[in-house]
């Protein structure tokens, strides 16, 4: 194991390095730039949001897009910088110890942010039509004085991008999971070289890791979260009270499936 470890740095150390480079490089170029710096990202997703919803865009200058009609603007906190880091970290430091050769190595270093970045602008737009036309479709909310105390447009906006952002990052992790086709080669194998067996069972557990490393993680190290402490605490709590539910949906469903098709084996002549 330790010479299997020893092997994998020796052949993509490099390319860690240069993937981890790149997503520092983006960190520190998101908190530093507006709207007009990620145009690059903000175009493709508006042009999408109008494609698919018919809604008008207009790009107004240091502002983002807007729609006036909605009262909604596409800034540059909507433009999904974060889940392109997410997904990214996921792709690239997840599947990259399944790679034996270095160049093809390099070769998934490009896949990594190429298709996090077709990925981001896909899910975002549609993050984005869901935040513009779900508060229509509960009327309820507005007319319950107590539920609007609770359930005000912010919070859920940011439980709609909770839901959606880990969601689709589950999604990617599995897709990409299928696509390779050798479990026994998987990062989580590194993590819990000692255990082989424990690491096929959590290696599921992969895409949570890298989602609250990032968006929770790094604000606490970085001691960001200290310039509006109530605001991040309470962001943290939505992220426990949506993520871990659907994380025990997804593991009963997972020991269903297999209650289901051991059962299904024995059935079998």
């Amino acid at each position: 194991m330790y010479a299997h470890r020893k092997n994998f740095w020796q052949t993509h150390g490099l390319t860690c390095l240069a993937g981890l480079s790149l997503l520092l490089a983006l960190k520190i170029y998101y908190s530093q730039t507006g709207s007009d710096g990620l145009l690059w990202i903000l175009a493709p997703t508006a042009w999408w949001v109008r494609t698919l919803s018919g809604i008008p865009f207009e790009y107004l200058p240091h502002t983002g897009y807007v729609s006036h009609s909605f009262r909604f603007v596409i800034a540059a906190s909507c433009s999904g910088i974060q889940f392109l880091i997410v997904s990214a970290s996921l792709l690239l430091f997840s599947f990259l110890p399944r790679i034996q050769r270095r160049k093809e190595g390099i070769a998934w270093l490009g896949v990594s942010f190429i298709a996090s970045y077709v990925f981001t602008i896909l899910v975002n737009s549609f993050r984005i039509i869901l935040s513009l036309y779900l508060p229509l479709c509960l009327p309820g909310i507005q007319k319950s004085h107590r539920l609007a105390e609770w359930i005000t447009p912010e919070r859920l906006h940011t439980a709609i991008g909770i839901v959606v952002y880990f969601g689709s990052l589950l999604f990617l992790f599995f897709l990409t999971e299928s696509l390779f086709q050798k479990p026994e080669r998987c990062f989580s194998r590194l993590l819990l070289m000692q255990n082989p067996l424990l690491a096929a069972d959590l290696r599921w557990l992969l895409p949570a890791f890298w989602y609250f490393a990032i968006v929770l993680g790094l604000p606490l190290l970085n001691r960001a979260y200290l310039h509006d402490r109530q605001a991040f605490m309470e962001y943290a709590l939505a992220i426990l009270l949506i993520c871990l539910p659907m994380l025990l949906f997804l593991y009963f469903l997972r020991l269903a499936i297999k209650l289901f098709s051991g059962s299904h084996k024995k059935l079998l002549p």
